[in-house]
């Protein structure tokens, strides 16, 4: 199996306050901007229980997770919708300055899609964060050289353990797998409660 590419990274900021047992309900999605890479940082409990000089059991959930997302742009909607960074001079395509000083990145939900290839047959893996808080990971530049070196924004992303069910346990991140990509956005879509855009 070989993973050859990522699609669609897209955030929804939570519109009412979490209540323990109950779904969230998201605000409007948006794409952040064409997706390069995500890396999920996961952190693994290490609780071994010894008995008898031995190792007898090992409490080693997952405790939580971290994502760093690189992105080939993030639009000025983008960065207000998961950073909280406010355009405060210019009028559309042209926003020249950004209030960033007292910016609060939002809760909000977060989803992509991973393609898959096994023995030439492709499959779309549908990824759905129910809450995570994003915050910049920087913006490079550099000069124009023999060979362009490609610069892109990243944004790093705390996940947030969540009650959405009488289950008492705390959910992450949920994904599906589908072997088609315009149903891994349906469902994704589904999962925000929002109609996917035509």
């Amino acid at each position: 199996m070989a993973y050859i590419g990522m699609r669609s990274p897209i955030f929804a900021p939570i519109a009412t306050p979490r209540v323990d047992g109950s779904a969230i309900e998201y605000g409007t999605p948006i794409v952040l901007g064409p997706a390069v890479s995500a890396n999920v940082s996961f952190d693994i409990a290490d609780n071994p229980d010894y008995g008898d000089d031995i190792v007898i059991d090992n409490d080693n959930g997952v405790n939580g997770f971290s994502i760093a997302a690189e992105l080939n742009d993030i639009s000025k909607e983008g960065r207000a919708a998961c950073l909280g960074w406010k355009p405060v001079t210019g009028t559309g395509s042209t926003v020249v300055e950004y209030d960033i000083t007292d910016a609060t990145p939002p809760e909000g939900g977060f989803a992509y899609v991973r393609v898959k290839m096994f023995k030439g047959v492709r499959k779309y893996e549908a990824f759905f964060v129910h809450a995570i808080k994003f915050s910049s990971g920087g913006e490079n530049a550099s000069t124009k050289q023999r060979q362009i070196t490609w610069n892109h924004p990243t944004i790093n992303g705390q996940g947030l353990g969540v009650y959405i069910d009488d289950s008492g346990e705390a959910k992450y991140i949920k994904w599906m797998e589908f072997t088609d990509f315009d149903d891994a956005m349906d469902w994704i879509y589904e999962k925000f409660g929002a109609e996917r855009p035509t």
